[in-house]
């Protein structure tokens, strides 16, 4: 775990700090984001009866544009995990709320257009922010990061001085998020939003 806390905050290190003195030969851009997600975290005891979790998720992030097609994108995000099922009385419903700071690799597939199609992939980083299950509040049973990727596709629009973008990822959680012994948790997260670049 520490190894992969230690690998996103190198990347993001790079992204910040390294740019710097080149800021005049590259184009910088920032953007606001909004949109569902549907989390269905992999419990190593599940036996197929979870539900998806949906959930409004938002963020900012900032687009360093490398040359017309290659970008580097770190983000920061609100993102909510977790699942629910029912229960002879009701449901139980998990929820976990993170900060989500990936740093994506992005593609663009067309160098000029009003739609240009793209694909991002990169390691992302999750800060623990709160754990409820059926009400009580559980996150000294959690880890207070979760490493993992995002990946997905999605495109970008002209529209007069900024352009808009629609964007579907998937998150992968690669690392135990669970603190206890006897079972591990795995974070898995499908996401849509819409935004803008200005």
């Amino acid at each position: 775990m520490k190894k992969s806390v230690v690998v996103c905050a190198a990347l993001l290190f790079l992204v910040v700090v390294v740019p710097a003195p080149v800021m005049a030969a590259v184009n910088f851009d920032l953007g606001i984001k909004a949109g569902v997600s549907m989390a269905n975290n992999q419990w190593s005891d599940d036996d197929g009866t979870e539900k998806s979790l949906i959930r409004p998720t938002f963020g900012v992030f900032a687009v360093i544009n490398l040359n017309a097609n290659l970008a580097i994108q770190p983000e920061l995000n609100y993102l909510t995990m977790g699942e629910w099922w029912t229960v002879t009385d009701g449901k139980i419903v998990e929820t976990f709320s993170y900060l989500h700071i990936p740093v994506l690799i992005k593609a663009r597939l067309a160098k000029e257009g009003k739609f240009i199609p793209v694909v991002f992939a990169g390691p992302a980083l999750g800060i623990l922010l709160s754990a409820i299950e059926d009400g009580d509040d559980v996150k000294s049973f959690f880890k207070s990061t979760d490493f993992g990727a995002d990946f997905g596709a999605g495109a970008e629009m002209a529209a007069g001085n900024m352009k808009l973008i629609f964007d579907v990822r998937y998150y992968l959680g690669l690392t135990n998020a669970y603190n206890g012994t006897g079972f591990s948790m795995k974070n898995r997260n499908f996401i849509l939003t819409v935004g803008a670049i200005f």
